[in-house]
């Protein structure tokens, strides 16, 4: 199965694979701490649903209220030094660039400058699955330290020195702000991401590194005398604001996890409302299979695939469960087939298959030779009254051969009555001896066996065939 085919459709399979939950709460919240993301298919969908639909605007207008209070806040520090509001002015550059690249996305109309199309033209060729780079990205990696830069080390102690303490908090909230929708990405939750390694492994510590060269920074601040005395434990106490970019990300991302267990669930619980529909709409085609399985006035070849559709249209239900239904291939089992058989005809079967991965013009013909020969047999012990009916199908792959074997409580049927020319009998026998093999009976004890035999692979082709 091709990755493309994966992604085209909606599976169980692309959802979240099992979380792995420790049993113990307390175990839990420690592995929360360093869970890396939840990377699937789900969750890439949810995150870009997130950001494209619900977010748009709200993280850019959120940071333009900060940059405007931080800019009040800097109106009434002490010694503001100019450099600040060049530091402070990449911010306000991203964000008006961010709010307007929007609008000319989603507004359907032509940029009129040739750098808006040209930034257009990067979000759009954007490969947002595989990288975090894009244009507005790199300007919100600079503003989010210009801003605590500014605020750290180009405005001075203050008196009042409330005003620092209140500037740090807001810059640092614009800097969660950033840092949070980086790491709730959609690139981190993809599996066709292209990110180095080291990134995806520090992700899940991104918080505490922040905090880390936060704190080396407010320490710096401090020692060259650029805070008030009475706001140096403040300062100390705001390095501890990174932490809840660590709390929001973890809280996201236990949100897709939940949501994927929960949509597996919802899926399966809609895949078997469909499944049951369509058994019941069909059942009408599914007792018609049936008839002109044993109408004898019916072509032989259409006998066989009446019978071989009647039990494919009850075990739709097979379809329910998408994990065991990708396991067994998409599709139904033998040993499905031949229980439904048993259930149909009122048999009691046993089946023992070793046939491994099989084409699927064998895979056909094997069920095909089920079908025939066990709704031959019960047609047979119902004209004969026979209650106690045991069936035993096995088969296997040996020397580059298919073997059939299907067993019954009746007796060898007569030479004459063996494969006559227009029976079922007789065209799956024609069939197994075009690929090189047979069907014979054979008595054992207790009955007889209906034994087919033929190639794994059909045999060359003969020069004089393709004239």
């Amino acid at each position: 199965m091709s990755l493309s085919q994966q992604e085209d459709r909606l599976s169980l399979v692309d959802f979240l694979p099992a979380p792995n939950r420790p049993a113990n709460p307390w175990a839990q919240i420690v592995r929360d701490l360093r869970a890396p993301a939840p990377m699937s298919h789900w969750s890439t969908r949810v995150t870009a649903a997130r950001i494209h639909r619900y977010d748009r605007l709200r993280p850019f207008a959120t940071r333009g209220f900060l940059l405007v209070v931080l800019a009040v806040l800097l109106v009434l520090a002490d010694d503001v030094r100019p450099a600040a509001w060049v530091l402070l002015s990449v911010g306000v550059t991203q964000t008006l660039l961010e709010i307007h690249l929007d609008g000319q996305a989603h507004g359907g109309k032509r940029a009129r400058f040739a750098l808006t199309r040209q930034l257009l033209a990067w979000q759009d060729n954007w490969q947002w699955e595989r990288t975090l780079l894009n244009a507005t990205g790199l300007l919100g990696g600079i503003a989010v330290p210009a801003n605590v830069v500014a605020v750290l080390f180009l405005t001075g102690p203050g008196d009042p020195g409330w005003v620092k303490v209140a500037a740090l908090t807001v810059a640092l909230a614009y800097a969660n702000s950033g840092i949070y929708h980086v790491l709730t990405d959609g690139t981190y939750y993809s599996a066709n991401q292209s990110l180095p390694r080291i990134l995806v492994t520090l992700r899940a510590y991104g918080w505490l590194l922040v905090t880390g060269v936060l704190a080396l920074v407010v320490g710096l601040s401090v020692h060259l005398g650029r805070w008030h005395p009475d706001m140096v434990p403040l300062a100390w106490v705001a390095c501890a604001l990174p932490y809840a970019v660590g709390l929001k990300m973890r809280d996201y991302d236990r949100c897709l996890r939940a949501s994927g267990e929960e949509a597996a669930v919802a899926m399966t619980e809609a895949r078997s409302r469909l499944a049951q529909d369509f058994h019941d709409t069909l059942n009408a085609v599914r007792s018609l299979s049936r008839a002109l399985a044993r109408d004898d006035s019916v072509r032989p070849e259409h006998k066989i695939d009446a019978a071989d559709l009647a039990p494919k249209l009850t075990l739709v239900k097979e379809m329910v469960d998408e994990y065991a239904w990708e396991a067994q291939g998409r599709e139904i089992t033998l040993e499905g087939i031949v229980e439904q058989l048993g259930r149909d005809h009122s048999l009691r079967v046993t089946a023992e298959f070793r046939l491994g991965e099989l084409r699927p013009e064998n895979r056909e013909l094997v069920r095909q030779l089920i079908t025939t020969v066990v709704a031959n047999a019960a047609q047979a012990m119902t004209r004969l009254e026979i209650h106690d009916r045991p069936v035993s199908v096995s088969g296997q792959v040996s020397d580059g051969m298919i073997h059939l074997s299907i067993r019954d409580p009746l007796p060898l049927i007569p030479a004459a009555a063996w494969c006559p020319d227009g029976s079922t009998l007789a065209v799956m026998r024609d069939r197994l001896r075009r690929l090189g093999g047979d069907m014979t009976q054979a008595e054992v004890v207790g009955g007889k066996e209906i034994r087919g035999v033929w190639g794994v692979r059909p045999p060359r082709l003969k020069r004089g065939s393709t004239r």
